[in-house]
């Protein structure tokens, strides 16, 4: 019996605190979530200095610009199921783009098509040599190719070469952007 009174108290001791415990524990909700801002269309807020991001013009995606969708399908079924993703949000992307800019993308694949292979391949060495750089060098580079992007050839043969823009990267990374605008121009 003096066991069972035992028991009993350690019970109610038990239910004493747990209920000091809820007490304590009602928390208010955490306020909501701020939302993102919705994703400008594709195309808004570029500077009117800058074209548009820079793409591979020999990424997958790229060779099925031009592709009907069921051919773009059989195509990306063919691909591991990672690739298959991004060459989906990569075509979303050129898809979502205003004519004119599908058009320069669509020059791109063409261009880089119609170099020597020497020259292709060393196109896509830049390419993987830009992706190696530290984030905020890759980005000096993108931005300054999307810059060029939009010039006529003489002007941007001119700026390339001049000493302000020089002195903003090193050897490298400007014979990488030289190397890359050959084939990010504008439409011809």
């Amino acid at each position: 019996m003096a066991r069972i009174l035992h028991i009993v108290g350690l019970l109610l001791l038990a239910a004493v605190g747990g209920m000091c415990d809820q007490a304590k524990a009602v928390k208010p909700p955490p306020p909501p979530k701020k939302e993102a801002p919705p994703r400008k269309a594709a195309g808004a807020g570029v500077s009117p200095k800058a074209g548009p991001r820079i793409t591979n013009p020999a990424s997958p995606a790229a060779r099925l610009y031009q592709a009907s969708p069921e051919e773009r399908e059989r195509a990306i079924e063919k691909l591991p199921p990672a690739q298959q993703e991004r060459v989906r949000n990569q075509l979303r992307y050129f898809d979502s783009l205003p004519k004119d800019q599908q058009e320069i993308m669509i020059r791109r694949t063409e261009r880089l098509n119609a170099m020597p292979p020497e020259k292709r391949r060393a196109f896509m060495l830049q390419v993987q040599n830009m992706n190696r750089l530290p984030p905020d060098r890759q980005q000096a580079v993108r931005s300054a190719l999307r810059r060029l992007q939009v010039m006529p050839e003489e002007r941007r043969i001119q700026v390339l070469n001049s000493p302000q823009f020089k002195n903003r990267f090193s050897p490298e990374e400007w014979k990488m952007i030289a190397d890359l605008s050959e084939v990010m121009l504008p439409p011809l």
